[in-house]
Protein backbone atom coordinates (compact mmCIF):
# COMPACT_ATOMS: atom_id res chain seq x y z
CA UNK A 1 0.00 0.00 0.00
CA UNK A 2 1.58 3.13 -0.94
CA UNK A 3 1.72 6.22 1.01
CA UNK A 4 2.93 9.28 0.38
CA UNK A 5 5.91 9.86 3.02
CA UNK A 6 5.92 13.53 5.08
CA UNK A 7 9.01 13.98 6.98
CA UNK A 8 8.51 13.84 10.90
CA UNK A 9 9.85 17.06 11.67
CA UNK A 10 6.81 18.60 9.63
CA UNK A 11 4.64 16.90 12.13
CA UNK A 12 3.13 18.72 15.09
CA UNK A 13 4.78 16.97 18.26
CA UNK A 14 6.14 18.00 21.58
CA UNK A 15 9.95 19.84 21.66
CA UNK A 16 10.49 17.40 24.34
CA UNK A 17 9.42 13.91 21.86
CA UNK A 18 11.81 12.26 19.56
CA UNK A 19 11.20 9.92 16.73
CA UNK A 20 14.45 7.79 16.50
CA UNK A 21 14.82 5.78 13.48
CA UNK A 22 12.72 5.85 9.62
CA UNK A 23 9.28 6.89 10.85
CA UNK A 24 6.65 7.72 8.56
CA UNK A 25 4.32 10.42 8.75
CA UNK A 26 1.21 9.75 7.15
CA UNK A 27 -1.79 11.95 7.96
CA UNK A 28 0.22 13.31 10.78
CA UNK A 29 0.20 9.64 12.85
CA UNK A 30 3.91 8.79 13.01
CA UNK A 31 4.16 5.23 11.95
CA UNK A 32 7.08 2.87 12.11
CA UNK A 33 7.80 -1.12 11.12
CA UNK A 34 11.59 -1.55 11.89
CA UNK A 35 13.00 -3.63 14.68
CA UNK A 36 14.32 -1.07 17.40
CA UNK A 37 12.44 2.09 16.43
CA UNK A 38 11.98 4.18 19.30
CA UNK A 39 10.33 7.27 20.45
CA UNK A 40 11.76 9.30 23.15
CA UNK A 41 10.07 11.90 25.72
CA UNK A 42 12.07 14.07 27.81
CA UNK A 43 9.67 16.08 30.35
CA UNK A 44 9.68 17.77 34.25
CA UNK A 45 6.98 18.17 36.81
CA UNK A 46 4.87 15.23 35.59
CA UNK A 47 4.01 11.82 37.82
CA UNK A 48 3.03 10.09 34.52
CA UNK A 49 3.74 10.14 30.78
CA UNK A 50 1.32 8.44 28.82
CA UNK A 51 0.62 8.31 24.83
CA UNK A 52 -2.25 6.59 22.51
CA UNK A 53 -0.89 3.99 19.94
CA UNK A 54 -2.22 1.78 16.70
CA UNK A 55 -0.71 -1.35 15.40
CA UNK A 56 -1.38 -1.65 12.11
CA UNK A 57 -1.10 -4.94 9.68
CA UNK A 58 -0.21 -7.34 12.47
CA UNK A 59 0.59 -10.62 11.35
CA UNK A 60 -2.73 -13.02 12.66
CA UNK A 61 -3.15 -12.49 16.34
CA UNK A 62 0.75 -12.09 17.01
CA UNK A 63 1.20 -8.91 19.53
CA UNK A 64 3.50 -6.10 18.95
CA UNK A 65 6.06 -5.93 21.45
CA UNK A 66 7.20 -2.34 22.58
CA UNK A 67 9.46 -2.06 25.70
CA UNK A 68 9.86 1.05 28.01
CA UNK A 69 12.22 1.90 29.66
CA UNK A 70 12.88 4.70 32.28
CA UNK A 71 15.85 7.07 32.73
CA UNK A 72 17.82 4.50 31.06
CA UNK A 73 16.10 1.59 33.44
CA UNK A 74 15.44 -1.67 32.76
CA UNK A 75 12.94 -2.38 29.92
CA UNK A 76 9.39 -3.41 30.75
CA UNK A 77 8.39 -5.26 27.53
CA UNK A 78 4.19 -4.66 26.48
CA UNK A 79 2.04 -6.57 24.40
CA UNK A 80 -0.14 -4.65 21.58
CA UNK A 81 -2.65 -6.32 20.19
CA UNK A 82 -4.02 -4.85 16.64
CA UNK A 83 -5.58 -1.98 16.92
CA UNK A 84 -6.14 1.24 19.13
CA UNK A 85 -5.00 1.37 22.77
CA UNK A 86 -5.83 4.83 24.33
CA UNK A 87 -3.78 6.90 26.83
CA UNK A 88 -0.90 3.90 27.54
CA UNK A 89 0.53 4.57 30.43
CA UNK A 90 4.15 4.14 30.19
CA UNK A 91 5.63 5.27 33.69
CA UNK A 92 3.80 6.79 36.75
CA UNK A 93 5.05 7.35 40.26
CA UNK A 94 7.97 9.82 38.85
CA UNK A 95 9.63 12.76 40.88
CA UNK A 96 9.66 16.29 39.77
CA UNK A 97 12.71 16.23 38.10
CA UNK A 98 13.59 15.73 34.36
CA UNK A 99 12.80 12.34 32.89
CA UNK A 100 13.42 10.36 29.88
CA UNK A 101 11.27 8.07 28.73
CA UNK A 102 11.84 5.43 25.68
CA UNK A 103 9.53 3.52 23.95
CA UNK A 104 10.88 1.39 21.76
CA UNK A 105 9.22 -1.21 19.12
CA UNK A 106 10.21 -4.55 18.77
CA UNK A 107 9.87 -6.86 15.70
CA UNK A 108 10.21 -6.88 12.21
CA UNK A 109 8.17 -4.89 9.49
CA UNK A 110 5.83 -8.46 9.53
CA UNK A 111 5.19 -8.45 13.07
CA UNK A 112 3.42 -5.32 12.20
CA UNK A 113 3.29 -1.39 12.44
CA UNK A 114 3.06 0.77 15.48
CA UNK A 115 1.42 4.49 15.56
CA UNK A 116 2.00 7.32 18.14
CA UNK A 117 0.06 9.83 18.69
CA UNK A 118 -1.20 12.47 21.72
CA UNK A 119 1.69 12.33 24.37
CA UNK A 120 0.38 13.65 27.87
CA UNK A 121 1.97 14.67 30.79
CA UNK A 122 0.08 15.53 34.62
CA UNK A 123 -1.13 19.24 34.66
CA UNK A 124 1.87 20.51 35.74
CA UNK A 125 4.14 18.79 33.65
CA UNK A 126 6.60 20.64 30.81
CA UNK A 127 8.54 19.07 27.64
CA UNK A 128 11.78 19.74 27.60
CA UNK A 129 13.73 20.40 25.04
CA UNK A 130 15.81 17.51 22.91
CA UNK A 131 18.84 18.61 21.88
CA UNK A 132 21.16 15.43 21.71
CA UNK A 133 23.45 15.15 18.56
CA UNK A 134 23.96 11.20 18.84
CA UNK A 135 25.53 9.58 15.98
CA UNK A 136 23.12 7.36 13.80
CA UNK A 137 24.32 4.20 13.09
CA UNK A 138 22.22 1.76 10.65
CA UNK A 139 22.52 -2.32 10.57
CA UNK A 140 21.61 -3.97 7.07
CA UNK A 141 20.93 -7.97 7.35
CA UNK A 142 18.64 -10.58 7.74
CA UNK A 143 16.62 -11.76 10.30
CA UNK A 144 20.37 -12.27 12.13
CA UNK A 145 20.47 -9.23 13.22
CA UNK A 146 16.70 -8.73 14.82
CA UNK A 147 17.14 -11.22 17.30
CA UNK A 148 13.95 -13.22 16.02
CA UNK A 149 13.63 -16.53 18.35
CA UNK A 150 16.38 -15.56 20.41
CA UNK A 151 14.37 -17.45 22.98
CA UNK A 152 17.47 -17.46 25.96
CA UNK A 153 20.59 -17.63 26.36
CA UNK A 154 20.98 -21.60 24.84
CA UNK A 155 19.16 -23.21 22.12
CA UNK A 156 15.73 -25.53 22.13
CA UNK A 157 16.32 -29.11 21.60
CA UNK A 158 13.48 -28.98 18.98
CA UNK A 159 11.94 -26.61 16.36
CA UNK A 160 10.43 -23.65 17.49
CA UNK A 161 7.94 -21.47 15.20
CA UNK A 162 8.72 -18.08 15.52
CA UNK A 163 5.20 -16.84 14.63
CA UNK A 164 3.93 -16.97 18.55
CA UNK A 165 3.59 -14.39 21.51
CA UNK A 166 6.70 -15.42 23.46
CA UNK A 167 9.74 -14.72 21.43
CA UNK A 168 11.82 -12.16 21.89
CA UNK A 169 13.05 -9.47 19.67
CA UNK A 170 14.88 -6.60 19.32
CA UNK A 171 15.82 -6.20 23.33
CA UNK A 172 18.24 -9.30 23.13
CA UNK A 173 19.73 -9.13 19.47
CA UNK A 174 23.24 -8.07 18.85
CA UNK A 175 21.64 -4.63 17.74
CA UNK A 176 19.96 -3.55 20.94
CA UNK A 177 22.96 -5.09 22.82
CA UNK A 178 25.22 -3.22 20.83
CA UNK A 179 23.11 -0.29 21.66
CA UNK A 180 23.04 -0.61 25.34
CA UNK A 181 27.05 -1.42 25.54
CA UNK A 182 27.73 1.84 23.47
CA UNK A 183 26.16 3.88 25.64
CA UNK A 184 27.01 2.03 29.23
CA UNK A 185 30.31 2.99 28.43
CA UNK A 186 29.68 6.80 27.67
CA UNK A 187 28.82 6.73 24.04
CA UNK A 188 24.94 6.44 22.97
CA UNK A 189 24.04 6.37 19.49
CA UNK A 190 20.36 5.99 17.65
CA UNK A 191 20.96 2.77 16.62
CA UNK A 192 19.00 2.02 13.66
CA UNK A 193 17.85 -1.77 12.74
CA UNK A 194 16.96 -2.27 8.83
CA UNK A 195 16.93 -5.69 9.03
CA UNK A 196 14.18 -7.61 7.35
CA UNK A 197 13.49 -11.67 7.76
CA UNK A 198 14.28 -13.48 4.88
CA UNK A 199 15.84 -10.80 2.83
CA UNK A 200 19.64 -11.18 1.00
CA UNK A 201 22.13 -8.65 -0.18
CA UNK A 202 20.07 -8.23 -3.50
CA UNK A 203 16.70 -7.61 -1.94
CA UNK A 204 18.56 -5.35 0.52
CA UNK A 205 19.52 -2.97 -1.67
CA UNK A 206 15.82 -1.83 -2.40
CA UNK A 207 14.46 -2.10 0.86
CA UNK A 208 17.39 0.76 2.00
CA UNK A 209 15.46 3.20 0.41
CA UNK A 210 12.17 2.55 2.08
CA UNK A 211 10.49 4.27 5.09
CA UNK A 212 8.28 1.32 7.03
CA UNK A 213 8.51 -1.62 4.31
CA UNK A 214 5.43 -3.99 4.99
CA UNK A 215 2.91 -0.78 5.90
CA UNK A 216 3.69 1.29 2.86
CA UNK A 217 6.32 1.37 0.37
CA UNK A 218 7.04 5.08 0.91
CA UNK A 219 10.70 6.60 0.06
CA UNK A 220 12.89 7.48 3.09
CA UNK A 221 13.89 11.31 3.36
CA UNK A 222 16.08 12.11 6.21
CA UNK A 223 16.34 11.46 10.25
CA UNK A 224 14.17 13.49 12.34
CA UNK A 225 15.26 16.85 13.93
CA UNK A 226 16.84 17.16 16.63
CA UNK A 227 19.85 14.91 15.51
CA UNK A 228 21.53 14.06 12.77
CA UNK A 229 19.88 14.09 9.20
CA UNK A 230 21.85 11.30 8.04
CA UNK A 231 23.84 7.75 9.44
CA UNK A 232 27.20 8.29 10.50
CA UNK A 233 28.23 4.44 10.84
CA UNK A 234 26.17 1.53 8.63
CA UNK A 235 27.25 -2.17 9.51
CA UNK A 236 26.41 -4.58 6.99
CA UNK A 237 26.01 -7.91 6.99
CA UNK A 238 24.84 -10.32 4.51
CA UNK A 239 23.56 -12.81 6.97
CA UNK A 240 22.62 -16.91 6.95
CA UNK A 241 20.43 -16.15 4.10
CA UNK A 242 23.53 -15.08 2.26
CA UNK A 243 25.49 -18.10 4.05
CA UNK A 244 26.62 -19.57 0.50
CA UNK A 245 26.24 -16.41 -1.34
CA UNK A 246 29.65 -14.80 0.13
CA UNK A 247 31.37 -17.89 -1.56
CA UNK A 248 30.38 -17.03 -5.20
CA UNK A 249 32.91 -14.53 -7.35
CA UNK A 250 32.61 -12.56 -10.56
CA UNK A 251 32.84 -14.24 -13.08
CA UNK A 252 35.00 -12.92 -16.34
CA UNK A 253 36.44 -9.54 -16.62
CA UNK A 254 35.73 -7.94 -13.23
CA UNK A 255 32.85 -5.21 -13.92
CA UNK A 256 29.49 -5.31 -12.12
CA UNK A 257 27.91 -6.82 -15.06
CA UNK A 258 30.06 -10.12 -14.22
CA UNK A 259 29.49 -9.66 -9.82
CA UNK A 260 27.79 -12.69 -8.65
CA UNK A 261 24.07 -12.04 -7.18
CA UNK A 262 25.97 -11.71 -3.68
CA UNK A 263 28.12 -9.20 -5.04
CA UNK A 264 25.84 -6.88 -6.88
CA UNK A 265 24.07 -6.66 -3.81
CA UNK A 266 26.49 -5.68 -1.59
CA UNK A 267 27.82 -3.34 -4.64
CA UNK A 268 23.96 -2.16 -4.61
CA UNK A 269 23.88 -1.27 -0.85
CA UNK A 270 27.25 0.51 -1.08
CA UNK A 271 26.12 2.94 -3.85
CA UNK A 272 22.99 3.63 -2.47
CA UNK A 273 24.47 4.28 1.15
CA UNK A 274 27.13 6.42 0.04
CA UNK A 275 24.83 8.84 -2.11
CA UNK A 276 22.47 9.06 1.30
CA UNK A 277 24.89 9.74 3.79
CA UNK A 278 27.96 12.10 3.57
CA UNK A 279 30.98 11.13 5.28
CA UNK A 280 29.52 7.41 6.13
CA UNK A 281 31.77 5.06 7.26
CA UNK A 282 30.61 1.30 6.10
CA UNK A 283 32.08 -1.61 8.23
CA UNK A 284 31.40 -5.29 6.28
CA UNK A 285 31.01 -7.50 8.78
CA UNK A 286 32.08 -11.28 7.89
CA UNK A 287 31.54 -14.70 9.45
CA UNK A 288 33.84 -16.84 10.82
CA UNK A 289 31.93 -20.33 11.04
CA UNK A 290 32.57 -23.59 9.73
CA UNK A 291 29.38 -23.46 7.46
CA UNK A 292 29.79 -20.05 5.64
CA UNK A 293 32.64 -19.25 2.79
CA UNK A 294 35.24 -16.91 3.50
CA UNK A 295 33.46 -13.49 2.57
CA UNK A 296 36.83 -12.15 2.14
CA UNK A 297 37.11 -12.30 -1.44
CA UNK A 298 33.90 -11.22 -2.53
CA UNK A 299 34.12 -8.46 -0.64
CA UNK A 300 37.51 -7.33 -1.86
CA UNK A 301 36.32 -7.52 -5.70
CA UNK A 302 33.39 -5.10 -4.77
CA UNK A 303 35.33 -2.85 -2.99
CA UNK A 304 37.65 -2.15 -5.99
CA UNK A 305 34.90 -0.95 -7.62
CA UNK A 306 34.58 1.90 -6.02
CA UNK A 307 36.50 5.43 -5.54
CA UNK A 308 39.90 5.68 -3.72
CA UNK A 309 38.33 8.01 -1.43
CA UNK A 310 35.15 5.73 -1.30
CA UNK A 311 37.19 2.42 -0.36
CA UNK A 312 38.77 4.28 2.23
CA UNK A 313 35.84 4.66 4.10
CA UNK A 314 35.23 1.10 3.96
CA UNK A 315 36.07 -1.24 7.14
CA UNK A 316 36.48 -4.67 7.44
CA UNK A 317 35.29 -6.83 10.98
CA UNK A 318 35.22 -10.62 11.38
CA UNK A 319 33.23 -11.60 13.73
CA UNK A 320 33.70 -15.27 15.22
CA UNK A 321 31.02 -18.03 16.07
CA UNK A 322 31.68 -19.56 19.40
CA UNK A 323 31.91 -23.26 19.40
CA UNK A 324 28.36 -24.82 20.27
CA UNK A 325 26.66 -21.46 20.09
CA UNK A 326 25.56 -21.15 16.87
CA UNK A 327 21.72 -23.05 17.03
CA UNK A 328 18.68 -21.57 17.61
CA UNK A 329 15.10 -22.24 16.68
CA UNK A 330 12.27 -22.26 13.79
CA UNK A 331 11.51 -25.22 11.54
CA UNK A 332 15.57 -26.07 11.33
CA UNK A 333 16.50 -25.83 15.09
CA UNK A 334 20.01 -24.06 13.65
CA UNK A 335 18.03 -21.19 11.24
CA UNK A 336 18.69 -18.60 14.06
CA UNK A 337 21.44 -17.40 16.31
CA UNK A 338 20.38 -17.66 20.16
CA UNK A 339 20.87 -15.59 23.06
CA UNK A 340 24.39 -16.59 23.31
CA UNK A 341 25.45 -15.66 20.11
CA UNK A 342 23.81 -12.61 20.17
CA UNK A 343 25.59 -11.36 22.95
CA UNK A 344 29.43 -12.90 21.93
CA UNK A 345 28.92 -10.68 18.28
CA UNK A 346 28.14 -7.39 20.35
CA UNK A 347 31.10 -7.87 23.12
CA UNK A 348 33.21 -8.46 19.80
CA UNK A 349 31.96 -5.48 18.22
CA UNK A 350 31.99 -3.22 21.03
CA UNK A 351 35.41 -4.19 22.27
CA UNK A 352 36.12 -2.83 18.37
CA UNK A 353 34.49 -0.02 18.44
CA UNK A 354 35.97 1.18 21.40
CA UNK A 355 39.96 0.21 20.78
CA UNK A 356 42.30 2.83 20.43
CA UNK A 357 41.70 5.18 17.67
CA UNK A 358 38.75 3.81 16.49
CA UNK A 359 36.55 6.17 17.36
CA UNK A 360 38.32 8.84 15.15
CA UNK A 361 38.55 5.91 12.29
CA UNK A 362 34.95 5.70 12.30
CA UNK A 363 34.07 9.67 12.44
CA UNK A 364 32.74 10.33 15.69
CA UNK A 365 33.66 13.18 17.42
CA UNK A 366 36.18 13.31 20.64
CA UNK A 367 34.77 13.70 23.98
CA UNK A 368 33.24 11.12 26.93
CA UNK A 369 29.83 12.08 25.57
CA UNK A 370 29.20 11.62 21.87
CA UNK A 371 25.62 13.15 22.67
CA UNK A 372 27.31 16.92 24.05
CA UNK A 373 29.39 16.94 21.08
Amino acid sequence: MAQQAVAPADVAQPEGMKLVGRWLSPDALPTATYAGSTILFKFKHSSTVSADFKVADSKGSQDLFISVTVDGGKPVRMGLSRGDHRGVILASGLSPGIHQVAVRKEGEPGFGALQVAAPKLDVAGRWQAMTDNRPVVEVIGDSDATGICALGPVSPDSAVDIWNSAWASEAVSWVGLLEAGLAAVGHPVDMVDLAISGSKTESEGDTYDLTAPGFSDAKFGEYSAPGRKHASVVFLWGGGNDRHGGGELAGGTLTYEHLSRFEKGIFMQLTKIFARNPDIRVVLLEYTDPTIPDWTPAYNQVQSLFSEDEQKRILRLRVYDPLGKQDACEIDPKGHPNLALHAAWAGQILQWMTSADRLQQLGFPNGEEWGEN
